[in-house]
């Protein structure tokens, strides 16, 4: 990990390293990886998935608040074989997320191993892991679906005695993930990323992980940066490397930039209620786009500026 200090006899930082999508995926994200994925159904970082799926990654442990359209694709393309997380849906509508239940009620593609937390605890988990805590206390659970089943995480959550007395405290077990990888909207050299609108766990998770890798959709002077501090989601000592990619969450919102796209979301909907619908999804705007330059192309210009946002920020 990269660290730089502030002090004025201190060398300067040095540059973050750029990669592309297709590097980020091929030299990072390998086969049996724990994988934090930023996000919360808006700044889901989509284009990771599509590339993760391109290089048919397989048996990854996938950690996710909202899953969303991106947790469903890589569960109907083979890719997951354990996964933590709030929900998973198509928050379009809303919808099912189709590939998703087909894997856990029929094992199609195969079965996943699936394990839940509410949201609170998913984000006290979390913090407690920024923090370097053991645990956290959480919103009391013991009765609940969430306490009582644990099917992966078999110590994610329990009980201590409260030090100011009456019943006891519900506690979640720090969530350390060894590799974070989240969308921002934008970055400086230095790698110092900052993410506009709701926030949401980011902040925590970010801090939480071992690694940290950022998804950009622009890359912009320090000035800008500094201008606008409390933007900043991560400092750049945090970040081991970045992707400037842009259009990377979409069809899910990017704040300041482009609203989501619910064409997209209940075309994906539709598409995927079967198997052969989903390959057929695949084979269009996955495989059949080949990068996500190709992504961007196969929407279109058209598609693009009615969705985007111009001096919101």
């Amino acid at each position: 990990m990269r660290r730089s200090s502030r002090c004025s006899k201190s060398p300067m930082p040095e540059p973050v390293a750029l990669l592309g999508l297709d590097e980020l995926v091929a030299e990072h994200v390998q086969d049996g990886q724990q994988l934090f994925v930023g996000g919360f159904a808006f700044s889901d970082p989509i284009a990771l998935a599509h590339e993760i799926v391109r290089q048919e990654r397989r048996d990854l442990e996938i950690l996710k608040t909202s899953g969303g359209l991106l947790v469903d694709m890589l569960v109907g393309a083979g890719c997951v074989r354990r996964l933590l997380f709030c929900h998973v849906w198509n928050s379009v509508g809303p919808q099912p997320a189709h590939a998703f239940r087909r894997a856990v009620e029929e094992g199609v593609p195969h079965p996943v191993e699936v394990d839940e937390l509410s949201y609170g605890s998913f984000a006290m988990g979390l913090a407690a892991g920024a923090w370097g805590l053991p645990f956290l206390p959480t919103t009391p659970m013991s009765g609940a679906g969430h306490f009582e089943v644990r099917r992966t995480w078999p110590d994610k959550l329990g009980t201590v005695p409260s030090p100011f007395g009456g019943e006891p405290v519900t506690v979640v077990k720090a969530i350390r993930p060894r590799l974070g990888i989240f969308h921002v909207q934008r970055i400086d050299r230095y790698g110092n990323a900052q993410m506009f609108g709701p926030t949401a766990e980011i902040r925590m998770a970010i801090a939480a992980c071992d690694r940290v890798f950022v998804i950009a959709e622009e890359i912009v002077e320090p000035e800008v940066i500094r201008s606008r501090p409390e933007l900043t989601v991560a400092p750049g000592f945090l970040v081991e490397a970045a992707v400037v990619e842009p259009w990377s969450a979409h069809p899910t919102d990017c704040s300041g930039y482009y609203v989501r796209d619910l064409d997209h979301h209940d075309l994906y909907g539709a598409a995927t209620r079967t198997p052969e619908g989903f390959d057929a999804y695949l084979r269009e705007w996955v495989y059949g786009t080949g990068s996500h330059k190709g992504y961007r192309d196969r929407l279109g210009e058209e598609t693009r500026a009615a969705l985007t946002l111009r001096g919101a920020w």
